[in-house]
């Protein structure tokens, strides 16, 4: 693993001016309209040497110019990290906690327990600002993929991306957001709120069933770069972390969560939004997971209305994905299955309509809804209308893959028709290793018009696929595999051409191995053991992964396997340019 401690950041500051210094003609072409400081978040930060939990921030430094402009180490980026404290304390009272540059693709661990003094235990929110230098001047392609964070133990590990914060978002205005939570009868959870700003964020966070009922509602008022922890369990707010990974007695007036729900968060008109992150800790277990949901502005919603033609047809706005669906599948010696679990927020409509199907590694359509096959009861019947999934307002549900018909050992991807128009990050996908009892979450991937914008920008040089993915590692002892990979690639091309991907595998170093995939046929979701793609062996240590295809458009989630801890964590990748033409310079 690449880790920057505190006595290498002198030695890399040194660095950045030096390669700096070597561009003169570069640093002239740069203007403020085009390249710029962008702003990522990241609650629940956590260093507890007591408690064995530990932090780190991955960077990956993805945005270059051209599809292989990573090789001549001639595009980088600034980072700025501003760690604050649960009370909103500044860890540097003099600026940012740490400054870096970091050339394009070489991957970069920095340990929070670096940032601080030696031994000390901590726990806040981070901003990471973001500051490309390209040999031809842009602002961050992907905010989405510029910056992780991975919190770990002796026993578990996850990773999430840290979430991007627009510039045209950093005003005093009302914004929600939302998104499921699993069953308070499988698991604790903990809800990380971090206000970023200078002003304060207040506003009210609503616990509701899976029916939209509510069940708490709890007002807030964050002072300037503070956090609080809503425990679900107790349906309040924590006093500290001292329970939070400990197992708990259920209070009885949160059994309406038991199986499942949904939190949402509104901050009041006049002051600052901020960012949530949720911890989902299995219960009488040490092992942990952890989701997020992202912005949109509050509107009222428009009239229900029907989503299907005079056929019975169902009208689709929208097609999300995720090609993270198993059902007794072996791999790498473990059994996956998964649950799905689904979400409406707050539509723009009444109601939030779904229709799912599953896809195999052929292209062939498996199982989908109203085509003869039936929901499993997992999905409460008052919750499905017209052979498809209907979700009023703040309602959730499980789709339970093992209750579906499905063969054994089999897996593939979920595409979910929706109307209206909604977010992909209201809709969670839940995986399980049998063996090791783990379990890991991460949400579904936007739809093809989404996708086809990424495709737009010149600096991408026309890749259909062009898909990041970070923590990865590739690990063994003795031919014994310590860690290892599950590469999950879904083919969502709308003009059926068959993908002939290339998965780069990227270090500290920059890029150390490519190898092809073979054929993903239209409309398919294949899935690849990283250990067993290659022949001949990598540096056992930090690892990004990018897919790039010449045409067809493809997506990558990717699994995590930890054969030491017997743990999995989940990451959904990103597309290299999925937030360049909407997240810019611009404030307005």
């Amino acid at each position: 693993m690449n880790s920057i401690g505190r006595r290498r950041f002198l030695s890399v500051l040194s660095q950045s001016a030096a390669a700096i210094a070597c561009w003169p003609t570069l640093a002239k072409a740069f203007d403020a309209t085009s390249t710029c400081w962008l702003d990522l978040c990241a609650p629940f930060i956590i260093e507890d040497p007591a408690r064995g939990l530990h932090s780190e921030v991955v960077l990956t430094s993805d945005t270059f110019v051209g599809s292989k402009g990573h090789a001549d180490r001639l595009d980088a980026t600034e980072y700025e990290l501003h760690l604050y404290d649960a009370n909103g304390a500044p860890v540097n009272r003099t600026g940012p906690t740490a400054k870096l540059h970091v050339a394009a693709m070489q991957t970069t661990v920095i340990a929070v327990r670096d940032l601080l003094p030696a031994g000390k235990s901590f726990w806040g929110g981070l901003r990471v600002r973001v500051r490309p230098l390209t040999r031809h001047p842009m602002h961050a392609s992907d905010l989405f993929s510029s910056a992780f964070i991975r919190w770990q133990s002796d026993s578990s590990f996850t990773t999430v991306h840290a979430n991007p914060d627009p510039r045209e978002w950093q005003r005093p205005d009302s914004f929600f957001y939302s998104m499921p939570f699993p069953p308070l009868e499988d698991y604790d959870c903990v809800y990380s709120i971090f206000n970023p700003y200078d002003e304060s964020s207040a506003g009210e966070l609503t616990l509701y069933d899976r029916f939209g009922t509510t069940l708490r509602k709890l007002p807030y008022n964050l002072k300037p770069h503070s956090s609080v922890v809503v425990d679900l369990t107790t349906g309040d707010f924590a006093p500290d972390l001292d329970e939070t990974f400990e197992v708990r007695r259920k209070d009885e007036a949160m059994l309406g969560g038991a199986k499942g729900g949904s939190v949402a968060v509104t901050n009041r008109p006049g002051t600052v939004k901020n960012f949530g992150y949720l911890l989902i800790k299995q219960a009488d277990s040490p092992r942990f997971s952890i989701e997020h949901p992202i912005h949109q502005p509050p509107y009222n919603p428009a009239p229900a209305r029907v989503p299907f033609d005079s056929a019975g047809r169902f009208k689709a706005q929208n097609i999300l994905y995720t090609p993270l669906i198993f059902r007794s599948k072996k791999i790498g010696g473990i059994t996956l299955d998964s649950r799905v679990h689904l979400s409406s927020g707050a539509p723009v409509e009444e109601s939030l309509w779904l229709s799912p199907f599953i896809t195999n590694e052929k292209g062939e359509v498996v199982w989908q809804a109203g085509k003869g096959c039936t929901f499993p009861p997992s999905i409460p019947k008052n919750q499905i209308d017209h052979d498809a999934i209907r979700l009023p307002g703040q309602q959730s549900c499980i789709l339970n893959c093992s209750q579906l018909d499905l063969p054994k050992n089999f897996s593939g991807g979920l595409s979910l028709a929706i109307t209206p128009l909604s977010n992909h990050t209201l809709m969670k996908v839940e995986v399980k290793a049998t063996e090791w009892n783990a379990t890991t979450f991460t949400h579904f991937r936007p739809g093809l018009a989404a996708a086809r914008a990424y495709q737009k920008p010149a600096a991408r040089e026309g890749l259909g696929t062009d898909y990041i993915v970070s923590g990865g590692c590739l690990k063994t002892n003795k031919n014994k595999i310590l860690r290892d990979e599950i590469i999950a690639v879904i083919n969502v091309d709308d003009k059926a051409i068959t993908g002939n991907p290339t998965l780069e595998l990227f270090t500290s170093i920059g890029l150390v191995k490519r190898v092809s995939l073979g054929s993903v046929p239209a409309f398919s979701c294949c899935h690849y053991l990283l250990s067993t793609l290659l022949n001949e062996s990598i540096p056992a240590t930090e690892l990004s992964l990018r897919l790039v295809d010449e045409q067809a458009t493809l997506l990558m989630s990717v699994l995590h396997l930890d054969y030491v801890r017997r743990d999995i964590a989940a990451d959904h990748g990103s597309d290299r340019f999925s937030t360049y033409t909407e997240f810019t310079c611009s404030r307005s």
